[in-house]
């Protein structure tokens, strides 16, 4: 047999599951994530809370894990009623929002159904999926009605069918809705639903909160940031596949820039590759390296937007704001100097007042004080806010305890490696 040609779109897939890349990671030295997932699967009558940052490979866990004629896969940022909820569900297993009942009136009537699948359809208990109907009566006509399906029966038929309700972005849901959802998974996983409810770490007690009795009957998995071995791990199968040689060094820089994000991973992977593959080298270089960063930030254009929102900082009072003088030889106000101190090398997720003032060392010039604690802290407050107004539904930057999250991989990504940003700073 010969050696298998890989197509880079086959080998390094960012937005979908990658099976030639995929990794098994480990939580200790005897279980993995797979494992205790599909150990959850088993324990009946449990919820599954699964938590992580996001792009952590949560669904992609799920699709590993799960058959795909299995999976029943609902988005938390599409559900805004109770209606939704169920029509997603309904849309999913491919349900009308009504079906047709044939009824014979008359002395004698029955009616019969064969089918030739497996799923039972909700609604008409002697119907099979693509089966065969008849009827048999002496005298009277027959009237055919329609019935609106009915929410248990959605379930049952989950449950009868053995699929599995994955709710993603759980925490997009409203509190009331979220609480009505909590509240119809204890019934049925008491009956047999499996369901697994995914949000972010700090959103992870949701469904408990709202339903206090499901205490005791839910699974939590916590997935960890990824490391740089594992991520570098991906590139190292990936790149292996396609006759390509990278080096450690190179290998752990596409580790470090693309962030604890497997997709970020994948997606820098995929544009190196196709560099290589339009040079026709086969040896990874930095020049490669920079410019699939490149490629993988105009795929994140409507940050910028958001961004220069946040360059702008709030409305202005009468005073002009103070500059500060960079090594670079450009001027900018605070707004500026705190997105640009956050790009410094290595990319961080958190940060406390302290590594900000140092991270503001590496870009000022040796001229001027640098700003206060409570300045810091007042803009990125300011940031903070205007992140919230601008872009609502998006989870980027969290001040907490005087510490800094970075909610967003790539938000920071975008940070980094967009050339264009910081092109209105003034020269000196």
């Amino acid at each position: 047999m010969g050696k298998i040609e890989y197509a880079i779109e086959d080998v390094f897939r960012p937005t979908s599951f990658s099976q030639n890349t995929y990794i098994n990671r480990l939580i200790s030295s005897d279980d993995t994530y797979e494992f205790r997932l599909k150990k959850a699967l088993r324990s009946s009558g449990r919820l599954i809370s699964m938590t992580g940052s996001a792009k952590t490979g949560k669904n992609i866990l799920c699709h590993k894990v799960i058959d795909k004629n299995s999976i029943i896969e609902l988005s938390g940022a599409q559900i805004k009623t109770q209606a939704d909820f169920w029509n997603q569900i309904a849309e999913k297993i491919r349900l009308p929002l009504e079906v047709p009942i044939t009824k014979s009136v008359g002395n004698k009537a029955s009616v019969s159904a064969k089918g030739g699948g497996k799923d039972k359809i909700p609604f008409i208990a002697l119907a099979d999926i693509g089966g065969q109907g008849g009827y048999d009566y002496s005298t009277g006509q027959n009237i055919v009605e329609k019935e609106s399906r009915s929410n248990s029966a959605i379930m049952e038929y989950l449950i009868n069918n053995n699929k599995v309700l994955v709710l993603a972005d759980f925490h997009y849901i409203d509190d009331e809705l979220q609480m009505y959802i909590a509240r119809i998974l204890k019934t049925e996983i008491f009956n047999g639903l499996k369901a697994i409810i995914i949000s972010l770490p700090h959103r992870a007690d949701d469904a408990v909160r709202h339903n206090p009795d499901l205490i005791g009957r839910t699974t939590f998995i916590e997935i960890a940031p990824w490391s740089m071995d594992e991520l570098a791990e991906i590139g190292r199968k990936g790149f292996s596949l396609l006759g390509y040689t990278i080096d450690e060094k190179n290998l752990r820089l596409l580790a470090q820039e693309s962030i604890v994000s497997p997709q970020l991973m994948q997606e820098n992977c995929f544009n190196l590759a196709d560099r290589m593959a339009l040079s026709g080298d086969s040896r990874v270089t930095i020049e490669l390296l920079h410019k699939a960063f490149h490629d993988t930030v105009i795929n994140y254009l409507p940050y910028d937007a958001i961004l220069q929102n946040v360059l702008r900082g709030p409305a202005q009072s009468r005073n002009k704001r103070k500059l500060y003088n960079f090594k670079d030889d450009t001027q900018a106000d605070i707004y500026h100097l705190f997105l640009k101190s956050i790009c410094v090398d290595p990319p961080v997720l958190s940060m406390n007042i302290a590594d900000i003032r140092n991270r503001f060392t590496e870009v000022l010039s040796n001229t001027g004080k640098l700003p206060t604690a409570l300045v810091i802290s007042n803009t990125i407050m300011h940031v903070e806010k205007i992140f919230k107004e601008t872009a609502p539904k998006l989870d980027t930057i969290e001040w907490r305890g005087q510490e800094l999250y970075i909610l967003d991989t790539f938000l920071l990504f975008y940070l980094r490696w967009n050339r264009r940003l910081y092109s209105n700073f003034k020269r000196g």
